[in-house]
């Protein structure tokens, strides 16, 4: 048994701290005014917090990801000894501002179910993308001393290109989600 705890003792600290993501996930709103349908849809036109080549995006995703890492010393070689990466999600959606008919309500009751699915979809591309950057930082364990920031900001730059990557490809394919059906990723 006590050659047994000394085993498990010895894993434990042969291996690299776990890393961890944590994450905040904000949700903003701003107003639509209208009465009617085509009065929403004007404004929710008009207000939009992304637009690009005569089109607009009525829900939007933001996504900053970053770390902090401890780097420990062995050897003369450098390694990764811990990662904290830190994921910030901020949504916003568009909220009415007068009140409606039901019918209208229920519309837009659906409206914004859409816009959610495809914005939550979003997000776990991020939470994805985030987890692998931990994964990788943590994974760095015989670096040069001397370019091993180098190294890191390398590796973590890739990734935040992967996940802007993967994004934009994402739009591409649901038309910023007004064909959301066309979506068959898996996450």
């Amino acid at each position: 048994m006590k050659r047994i705890s000394i085993l498990l003792l010895l894993i434990l600290f042969a291996t690299p701290a776990f890393a961890e993501v944590v994450e905040e996930e904000i949700k903003d709103y701003y107003s639509i005014a209208g009465v009617t349908r085509t009065e929403i849809l004007r404004n929710l036109q008009r207000r939009a917090p992304y637009k690009q080549a005569g089109s607009f995006v009525p829900a939007f995703t933001q996504t900053d990801l970053k770390y902090q890492i401890r780097l420990k010393q062995q050897g003369g070689r450098c390694g990764v000894d811990k990662v904290t990466v830190f994921l910030n999600l901020t949504y916003k959606y568009p909220r009415l501002a007068q009140h409606q008919s039901t019918n209208t309500r229920l519309w837009w009751r659906d409206i914004i179910k859409h816009y959610t699915i495809h914005e939550e979809i979003h997000g776990a591309i991020s939470r994805k993308w985030a987890k692998e950057l931990d994964r990788t930082l943590l994974s760095l364990t015989d670096l040069n001393c001397e370019t091993a920031w180098q190294t890191i900001k390398a590796r973590a730059s890739y990734i935040n290109r992967q996940l802007q990557k993967e994004q934009q490809e994402y739009d591409r394919i649901t038309e910023h989600g007004q064909k959301q059906y066309r979506y068959k990723g898996h996450l």
